[in-house]
């Protein structure tokens, strides 16, 4: 038989007894007498055995008893322990907590909790995280990391300060480019050399390579409005395809001269491009007007060659189109759009009899209505087609032209949308500047989205948002625009810039012009937003025409007929 104990849930100790025998069992009644089985009719008696496993029982019972005795002791002194240094600890603040108001305690009470009441802690007992809350260290650390890592703002600076022309303000109007060769020097069409050139942003860089692809290896000079170094930038043209040799580049600090990307500053980078010519010629395109990939070996035509040469003020036209967006939403699908971008002349005019290209640009008839398309898609390849005359004001074609002092440079006052590009052509048509588009060649638009520029030029007063631009000075000089700021918009700014260009145009460049004015010209004055009260009749007698569009002629319907 086996004997032990255990201890009750309330702690005492309760007797067990198990047995493993066939033979009697002691049981204890509710007396705590023993009692035993009859066994043969004679009542047993406890044995010698019995009674030694009682006494193991007992002296088991009572070692339980010590071990629980010395365990309780030890714990109250640990206790008194804690006490006594919680009081000792508390005593040194005591002054001070006494001499502390009750609405005082109570506020320090209430900030001691909300500290505390974020404390999260990990297993091992040490502070997770406080939530909301900074070790002032920490805080220090983290204010002196912003500092060092914002860059304290920089005053926007006066883009004039890289004009090479000695500009200091937007009504400084130049007549020649400084620093070029003189065009009176005679050239040979053996010693004649192109130079594409052109400026861009930050966000069209990407569209570089392609430019380089199609022009070959051939002088490229380019300015892009960026913070990256031109070192940099270049490295990477140059991994993507373009002419280590060939390409030049520079850059313009965007943060510097136009942080928000709204008055790009477009003809200061166009003349710092042209600084940077060595060839006898030049071929101006924005980066958004991708060459055909024969316009380098068209402007090589000896006959094209022998033509420049004999006339230093022959203006080659590069006839120019538009692709259509290739996917019905508005964004850049680069994708879809690369792949279709015509090279060729073949490739153009079929995109153009499936009305996925057209001329540039339908919803500007003056950019590029005097150019004669219809003309240039029977033209010969290399053969010159001279313009009777210039149909409207806005004019502006991309041009090959000869790269000397006598050039006039881009007038630098006009930046971001608008203008930037006629004022130029206004000033070569009247400096004597014969205009001739060249066969075969051709530049073509990517679609791309409008840009920040553009979209600042859009900008409207809600009285004219609906108004036909024909009919602007109707409502301007109405009682419903007498409250107009009109100069606090963009485009109004430009207008004003503009009637002191002519001014000065006709004060400044005698009349050389080569090409006349169509008597059907469009009276591009009817645009404008800004008026004098003594304007005249102009030196060109545009106001002869109309603006309506009803006399241009539906150049992409009859390229598609003839097709």
């Amino acid at each position: 038989m086996e004997s032990g104990s255990s201890i009750s849930p309330n702690g005492t100790a309760t007797r067990r007894v198990t047995s493993n025998s066939r033979g009697s069992s002691p049981h204890t009644t509710k007396n705590g007498t023993n009692k035993t089985r009859r066994k043969n009719g004679v009542i047993g008696s406890p044995s010698r055995k019995n009674r030694r496993d009682n006494n193991i029982d007992l002296m088991s019972l009572s070692l339980i008893r010590l071990v629980l005795a010395l365990l309780i002791l030890i714990w109250f002194g640990v206790m008194v322990k804690l006490i006594s240094n919680l009081s000792t600890s508390s005593s040194s603040s005591s002054s001070s907590q006494n001499n502390m108001s009750a609405e005082q305690q109570s506020a320090a009470m209430h900030k001691l909790s909300e500290k505390w009441k974020n404390v999260r802690f990990n297993k091992d007992g040490t502070i997770k995280t406080v939530r909301g809350v900074k070790d002032s260290n920490q805080k220090k650390k983290s204010d002196k990391k912003e500092e060092e890592e914002e860059p304290k703002p920089q005053p926007i600076a006066s883009i004039f300060e890289l004009s090479l022309l000695g500009n200091t303000s937007p009504s400084d109007f130049r007549l020649t480019t400084p620093n070029a060769p003189s065009c009176a020097e005679p050239i040979d069409a053996d010693s004649i050399s192109f130079t594409l050139v052109s400026q861009l942003s930050q966000d069209r860089i990407w569209m570089l390579p392609y430019h380089c692809k199609r022009w070959g290896e051939n002088p490229m000079s380019v300015v892009i409005f960026t913070d990256e170094d031109a070192a940099a930038v270049k490295s990477k043209l140059v991994i993507e395809g373009c002419s280590d040799e060939h390409l030049t580049v520079q850059t313009v600090s965007k943060t510097r001269y136009d942080p928000q990307g709204t008055d790009y500053p477009v003809n200061v980078l166009r003349n710092l491009a042209f600084s940077k010519v060595k060839t006898t010629h030049l071929v101006y395109a924005d980066i958004d007007f991708w060459p055909s990939e024969s316009l380098h070996s068209i402007l090589n035509i000896q006959s094209v060659k022998e033509r420049m040469a004999s006339d230093a003020k022959l203006a080659t036209i590069i006839p120019v189109f538009q692709m259509n967006r290739r996917c019905r939403a508005y964004k850049d699908c680069r994708d879809d759009n690369i792949p279709f971008m015509p090279k060729r002349k073949d490739e153009l005019i079929h995109l153009i009899k499936k009305r996925q290209a057209s001329t540039f640009d339908p919803t500007n008839e003056g950019g590029h209505g005097s150019t004669k398309y219809i003309s240039w898609k029977d033209q010969k390849e290399g053969s010159y087609l001279d313009l009777p005359c210039i149909r409207s004001n806005r004019y502006e074609p991309y041009l090959a032209l000869r790269y000397c002092k006598e050039l006039p440079p881009f007038q630098e006052g006009f930046s971001g949308y608008g203008k930037n590009k006629m004022t130029w052509a206004m000033q070569l048509r009247r400096s004597g500047y014969q205009f001739s588009q060249l066969g075969e060649a051709f530049l073509v638009h990517y679609p791309h989205l409008d840009s920040k520029s553009r979209l600042e030029w859009n900008k409207k007063p809600k009285e004219l948002q609906r108004v036909d631009s024909t009919l602007v000075v109707d409502v301007l000089e109405s009682e419903k625009g007498s409250n107009i700021d009109l100069l606090s918009y963009k485009r109004a700014r430009v207008d004003a810039l503009f009637l002191d260009y002519k001014d000065w145009l006709r004060d400044n460049v005698r009349d050389k012009a080569r090409v006349p004015m169509c008597k059907n010209a469009l009276n591009d004055d009817v645009r404008l937003w800004v008026h004098r009260d003594a304007d005249s009749e102009s030196e060109d007698e545009e106001s002869e025409g109309d603006d309506d569009g009803s006399e241009v002629v539906e150049v992409n319907e009859e390229l598609d007929a003839q097709g």
